[in-house]
Formats: structure tokens, C-alpha cells, sequence
């Protein structure tokens, strides 16, 4: 799969499966082909099987639509996922879609540049020269407890809160989007996909069929392999694969932090609550009130006690 230039210069698939335990698929994927690259997208919505399949499908059109207008960029990127934010945010109001919300981890690109826009615990990854990275951070309850330190791999794996996130469109009026860019070489290989894939396979695995296998049979194989160990969840892949980089392009000026080697985050929508957590313990930041505001209410309320009690007594 390497540099032809009679191959096109992206090669794409997209699949999502209901999984083994789920009669429902409330996952949804979406792509979009360009001469320079294209767009990629997983979304994996909650709220009941209507409300989550509604939100997903949402996320995936809403991103879709507004990148297709223009070359991608970071505010264009930022403003698909505010569009799709809003969309499922004003669908969620309805009694009966409360609760309504979805991950959504898009892949943007303009060769040799790519841009990740993520929320939730769907994720990316970029194979290169045999090594798999993960792109993107879990906004979630175990990953954040993993990054403190908190929990092991294993532990957070196995975790009964393991699918509880702390991000997700829709959740909240305002998008809270990481974003992340980087220089693409040809023979890179992108992976996008759904917690029913990655919560179920090891990073060893998907390494060796993104590694070995052709775009199409490499998205077959990891949805037939996530099933084999149990389908828990609704499985969704997209595999990208860069086959070339189009030559005659001039760099457009968001990418100059770009021109390394090494992934930059551009943006981060959310701050673990290990961050918050130390502002809030800070000695500067608590001041008199905070720190004896629980000690005046008991004996407020113990001052009162007794008044009621003397009075009673008279």
C-alpha cells in the first residue's frame, strides 16, 4: 500500500455492526471522499435505543454537511461540532429524549494535513512505520482516574463505571471539543472507532490488522474479531489509509504548528477533574467563608436548637 501514484491518494471504510448482546444500533459512521484527503466520522449515542440512534445519526449528517463546504480547517471543524452540538442539544428538550446525547471523533483531511476533532470515549489512532498510537483522550470516568494514576489498564478495563463519560454532543448547550493536528506521511493509517471496538480488543491486535490487512478487510476483520470475544456493545470502524500525498499544495496558515513530526493538540474542550480538583484545594483560592462556612451552620443551627427549647420550656 504505498506510494503509486495510480492509486488514489486515500483509501477508506466505514462499518458499524449491532454487536451480539444489542438488538439495536444506536452507533453511526459517515465519510466523505476528496481529491486531498476526506472526512471520517464515528458517533455512539445514548439515551435509549430511539434517542441514541437519533443522536448519532445527528452528529455524523451535521459534520458532514458543514466540512463538505469549504476545505477543512480548525474553525470549520470547531463549528461542525458546535452545529451538531446544538442540533441534538434542542432534539434532547423533548420529554421523551431526555438524556439524549453521543460521542462523536471526526477525521479531517487536507493532505499532508490531518485534524481530530473528539468528544467523548469514541477514538482515533494513526499507524505509522509499525507503531500504534492513540491520537485522542477518553472523556470518561475510568480514563480520567487512569491518567491521575488512580487505576491500572487492567482495572479501568474491567471497571463497572467503565462506560460512564464525562463529555458527550448534545450534554451541554456549548460544544466542549478537543482538537488535535498532524503532518501526515504516506503509508500512515487512521483507525476510528466506537468503544465496542476498543474496550473489547487489545492495542496489539489492532496494530497487526491495520498493519497487515487492505482498508476494506482490515474494518471486516476487526468488527468479525470484537464480535468473536463477545460483541458486548455496538461495534463502528472507519480505517483511512494514505496511499500518497498529493503534490502542487500550498500549506494553508493554521498548519504552521503542524510542520513536525510529533501530534499537537490544538484545543481542549475538557479538563480532567484532577485539574479541577487542585484549583479547588488551592490556599489562594478558599478563603474564609469556604473554608469555615460548614462549622458556622452547625452552630447556627445549634444556637437555634436550643432557643426553641428554652422558649418551649417557659
Amino acid at each position: 500500500m504505498s506510494g503509486s501514484s495510480e492509486a488514489p491518494a486515500v483509501e477508506a471504510s466505514a462499518l458499524t455492526h449491532p454487536g451480539r448482546k444489542r438488538t439495536t444500533n444506536q452507533d453511526a459512521v459517515g465519510k466523505k471522499l476528496t481529491d486531498r484527503g476526506g472526512v471520517f466520522v464515528v458517533a455512539d449515542g445514548m439515551g435509549g435505543h430511539r434517542t441514541g440512534e437519533l443522536a448519532s445519526k445527528l452528529a455524523v449528517k451535521n459534520i458532514l454537511e458543514v466540512i463538505e463546504e469549504d476545505a477543512p480547517s480548525p474553525t470549520l471543524l470547531l463549528e461542525a461540532f458546535e452545529e451538531a452540538n446544538e442540533a441534538i442539544y434542542m432534539a434532547g428538550q423533548r420529554p421523551e429524549s431526555r438524556g439524549m446525547g453521543t460521542t462523536a471523533t471526526a477525521l479531517a483531511l487536507d493532505l499532508p494535513y490531518a485534524l481530530i476533532a473528539h468528544v467523548g470515549d469514541s477514538r482515533a489512532y494513526l499507524l505509522r512505520d509499525g507503531e500504534l498510537t492513540q491520537l485522542t483522550q477518553d472523556h470518561s470516568w475510568v480514563a480520567e482516574r487512569l491518567r491521575q494514576g488512580l487505576l491500572t489498564a487492567t482495572e479501568a478495563r474491567n471497571h463497572r463505571w467503565r462506560n460512564v463519560i464525562t463529555n458527550a454532543l448534545g450534554s451541554f448547550p456549548d460544544a466542549r471539543v478537543d482538537l488535535i493536528g498532524l503532518k501526515v506521511q504516506a503509508g500512515d493509517r487512521f483507525l476510528i472507532c466506537s468503544d465496542g471496538l476498543s474496550g473489547v480488543l487489545e492495542d496489539a491486535v489492532l496494530q497487526e490488522v491495520l498493519d497487515t490487512l487492505p482498508t476494506d478487510a482490515a474494518a471486516e476483520r476487526l468488527v468479525k474479531l470484537a464480535n468473536e470475544w463477545g460483541g458486548p456493545d455496538n461495534i463502528s470502524v472507519v480505517t483511512v489509509a494514505v496511499n500518497h500525498i498529493p503534490k502542487n499544495h500550498s500549506p494553508p496558515p493554521w498548519a504552521l504548528p503542524l510542520e513536525g513530526e510529533e501530534p499537537v493538540v490544538l484545543a481542549l474542550g475538557q479538563e480532567d477533574e484532577s485539574v479541577q480538583v487542585q484549583v479547588l484545594n488551592s490556599g489562594h483560592a478558599r478563603g474564609f467563608w469556604r473554608r469555615w462556612r460548614d462549622f458556622i451552620f452547625l452552630i447556627v443551627y445549634v444556637a437555634l436548637l436550643l432557643f426553641v427549647l428554652l422558649f418551649n420550656n417557659r
